[in-house]
């Protein structure tokens, strides 16, 4: 797992928009949609439904996102 991936992911779920994220992070959109994409095939499940308008986070996405918060909170204290 790429901590980067994470970061993006969370700034997507936290900005509500894939391109806003990738604003953020320096990259393109279809690069942020590619490392939300990549952290659901490496953990087998949708963790955003992007057929809704605006897209929602599925429960696997909701519990996934608040783990990660979490330690992306924790690496920042450690730093």
């Amino acid at each position: 797992m790429h901590l980067r991936n994470v970061e993006i992911f969370c700034e997507v779920v936290s900005l509500r928009s894939f391109s806003k994220a990738a604003e953020v992070h320096h990259v393109s959109q279809s690069s942020a949609s590619q490392a939300v994409h990549q952290l659901e095939k490496r953990l087998e499940t949708l963790l955003i439904d992007r057929s809704k308008r605006p897209f929602e986070l599925t429960a696997a996405g909701k519990i996934y996102y608040e783990g990660c918060r979490e330690l992306l909170e924790g690496f920042r204290q450690i730093e």
